[in-house]
């Protein structure tokens, strides 16, 4: 990243409790990793996992200190003080800010700060959210056989197709705190930057940090009255007719997404698709944006197969979902353009300049 990026970049990222990190990789991964395959449920996993892990398995990261991976360093490393001191220091050389996943709000407005930004550009509904309770839905059709019937978490057992119940996350306390053993670099992580996370929020002000985490809920309360049907209330991907919306389906469990209100004027659907658009459709509208030659030649291929009126050599472009409804890059709001109001009625300032020169001295490295 550092090779094509401009040497005063703000990098961030992201901790998230190891526990839950960990019941939300069993969830998603659970027919992926053989460490997590080869368990019932997560307790059973917990309670030996040196009897189901076996480290140089292909997506075994899943399984064990995946903050330490994502960071880069070896996940499979014994635990040292000396060692985790070493990947903490390295990580707060690389990023400027380390926000946590269990105050995301808290988090959205450190990060404006920080960069500059208008309010409604944190502004954000919670995406990838998983069902937590299996929803009561009819048969499945015999025709999902074979490849299908696997992809889509199903079994078959005597001719009929038998859908497979989400992997079974329960946990006792103890069990808790074997998972904290067990991804103790993970841990260690987590309680550090936590602990920088709200020596922030003390120099910020407990006060101010309250007023603007309300004034953000209150925005994301107008703004899903305005975009989401059912009041907001998340639904499965089948529920949600714009295919282009759908959030992909992975493992056992069912991924939600947001039904959109109908009506909407043209402006307004185009922000309320950018704040729920899921990360596959979303990199598919940047790869259009970084890469117009190619989306051009592309769609005019397309064009030609349907003149000519068959499928010849027809594929699937890689640039799936509606590439029409703008290109915008932004966490939930618009790009910034001088002169253009907030939704507070405060003019803007042009993109990010302000950021550039405050946080150049505070680069570390």
């Amino acid at each position: 990243v550092e090779k094509v990026m401009p040497a005063d970049t703000f990098y961030f990222s992201i901790v998230r409790d190891p526990v839950a990190l960990a019941e939300s990789s069993f969830a998603y991964y659970k027919e992926v990793a053989p460490a997590f395959r080869k368990a019932k449920g997560l307790g059973e996993f917990v309670d030996d996992p040196k009897r189901f892990y076996e480290p140089r398995l292909r997506n075994n990261h899943y399984a064990r200190n995946l903050l330490w991976f994502d960071f880069g360093l070896d996940h499979n490393a014994n635990f040292s003080l000396a060692l985790a001191q070493l990947g903490e220091d390295m990580i707060r050389r690389t990023f400027n800010m380390i926000l946590v996943s269990e105050y995301f709000d808290q988090s959205m407005i450190l990060l404006r700060h920080a960069l500059c930004w208008p309010l409604d550009a944190v502004v954000a509904f919670s995406l990838n959210a998983r069902q937590q309770k299996p929803s009561s839905t009819g048969g499945v059709g015999e025709s999902w056989v074979g490849k299908a019937a696997a992809a889509a978490g199903v079994g078959i057992r005597g001719g009929h197709v038998q859908a497979k119940l989400p992997p079974n996350l329960s946990l006792t306390e103890e069990q808790r705190e074997k998972l904290r053993q067990w991804n103790a670099f993970d841990w260690y992580l987590y309680k550090a930057f936590n602990k920088t996370f709200w020596k922030e929020i003390d120099k910020f002000g407990h006060t101010q940090m309250e007023k603007e985490v309300n004034l953000l809920r209150m925005r994301r309360e107008d703004l899903a009255r305005v975009c989401l049907r059912d009041g907001g209330k998340p639904v499965e991907a089948h529920q949600i007719r714009d295919k282009n919306i759908r959030p992909f389906q992975s493992g056992l469990v069912k991924i939600l997404g947001y039904e959109l209100q109908s009506g909407l004027d043209n402006v307004t659907r185009k922000l309320c698709v950018r704040m729920i658009r899921p990360e596959i459709q979303y990199k598919d509208v940047l790869d259009s944006k970084q890469f117009p030659q190619a989306h051009a030649i592309q769609a005019q291929q397309q064009r030609l197969i349907v003149a000519v009126g068959g499928t010849f050599l027809k594929q699937d472009p890689p640039w799936k979902g509606k590439i029409e409804m703008g290109g915008e890059v932004g966490v939930g709001g618009r790009t910034l353009e001088e002169g253009m109001k907030d939704w507070d009625s405060s003019f803007l300032n042009r993109n990010n300049q302000t950021m550039v020169q405050e946080h150049e001295k505070r680069r570390l490295r």
